[in-house]
């Protein structure tokens, strides 16, 4: 019986702690670093395009060091443009400033310019890598190591909910005159308008940013910023089934943490480890067999995000203060309902406000002529080409092949 209770428990562990069961979550203050409530936190998880806040971080601390300038003029190599969607599709040879880069990279979410700000800015993928790693350690992100900078899946890149609020934190905190780059609602590119792909962008009140990601292997993660009455919060999502998932429970954590007020004095430091050293693989939970759901990061219409009701947070001590967020059921309506608890109920995110989309352009700007040289230029460059309109060019479709989620 001893044997049978204890093979029991073990099972019972196993249930507890296996990949779809798992949704790390977390909520901090973004300027105090206070813990409002932490879910799984420190679990090692798979980052996908949440790397791309590593990249930027990276790349604003050699701004802030003289290394690289806002309109340094970065040459697309055949790597960057070679990168797999999610992706901008820009030429081989052409220039773009590093600040027109990090705005589309954090947008739309593109992995060529995230290796294009790579080589800008490290010289080399291995050494941008290199210094991925290096700040992660400095700033005590202890479940994270970076592989690329944009996130598509390597097996060994990991990161976590702690590791990321501590990197939205320093961005937050250490980069205030480039907050805007986190709230852009949309870019637009020659012809072509990108929205970003955070959801909570025009439809959370008081939202600022910062990141989503998605690959199979992680599920649908996001990294979120708003402020309200004075208080900035940070609220991360690992593992979501979907977008609107992923919106929705993060608009609940923002909601949760608003509507209190402390947590003990808990910190990010202070969260005790998972116990594990790898990532869990969400392949066969978020993309076998899901036919109808939109298995990338980059897709969101402008209509309102809604989940079932059994995919809602539970949490006891849920405090709904938003009007965005309404049930749509039966006990679910009304301004600052958040949650339908009827049987039928279903949870919505309501629709996406109208953006005026900031104009980027390639090439060089005015400033360009006295930027300090990106650490990847040699020579002579190239004279500045516009972006394909309408079709990709040949030999992006041939680095594409198959189509995949994006990172």
């Amino acid at each position: 019986m001893a044997r049978a209770a204890a093979f029991v428990s073990v099972l019972a562990a196993a249930w507890a702690v296996s990949p779809a069961s798992a949704t790390p979550s977390l909520i901090v203050d973004a300027r105090t670093g206070e813990v409002i409530s932490a879910e799984d936190a420190t679990r090692p998880w798979n980052p996908a395009s949440t790397t791309k806040m590593m990249t930027a971080y990276v790349a604003l601390k050699a701004v802030q060091q003289g290394r690289i300038g806002w309109e340094t003029p970065i040459p697309v190599s055949r790597l960057a443009a070679a990168q797999r969607p999610s992706k901008l599709g820009v030429r081989p040879g052409t220039e773009i400033t590093l600040e027109n880069a990090m705005r589309v990279m954090l947008v739309k979410s593109a992995n060529d310019l995230a290796v294009v700000i790579g080589e800008g800015v490290g010289g080399s993928l291995p050494n941008f890598v290199n210094l991925m790693n290096a700040e992660a350690a400095r700033l005590g992100m202890h479940e994270s190591h970076f592989m690329t900078p944009h996130g598509w899946h390597q097996p060994g890149q990991r990161t976590s909910a702690r590791d990321l609020a501590i990197l939205a934190r320093a961005l937050f905190n250490e980069f205030p005159e480039h907050r805007d780059l986190w709230s852009t609602g949309a870019v637009q590119v020659g012809n072509r308008i990108m929205k970003n792909t955070n959801g909570l962008i025009g439809r959370y009140p008081g939202a600022e940013g910062m990141k989503t990601g998605f690959v199979c292997a992680s599920g649908f993660n996001l990294v979120g910023l708003a402020s309200r009455g004075g208080r900035t919060l940070i609220a991360v999502v690992l593992g979501a089934g979907s977008g609107a998932e992923r919106s929705i429970k993060t608009a609940q954590l923002l909601d949760q943490g608003f509507g209190s007020w402390s947590s003990g004095g808990q910190t990010l430091a202070s969260l005790p480890s998972s116990g594990y050293d790898s990532a869990p693989d969400m392949r066969n939970d978020i993309c076998r067999g899901r036919r109808g759901v939109a298995l990338s990061d980059d897709v969101d219409s402008d209509g309102p995000l809604t989940i079932a009701q059994e995919n809602m947070r539970n949490t006891d001590n849920y405090n709904p203060v938003m009007e965005g967020i309404r049930g749509s059921g039966p006990q679910g309506r009304g301004i600052g309902s958040v949650a339908s608890r009827g049987a039928s109920g279903r949870v919505t995110l309501g629709p996406r406000a109208e953006f005026v989309p900031v104009q980027i352009t390639l090439g060089r700007t005015a400033g360009s002529a006295t930027a300090p040289i990106a650490a990847n230029a040699s020579g002579a460059r190239p004279t500045p080409t516009m972006i394909a309109r309408g079709k990709p060019e040949p030999t992006a479709i041939a680095a594409r092949g198959k189509a995949k989620p994006a990172a």
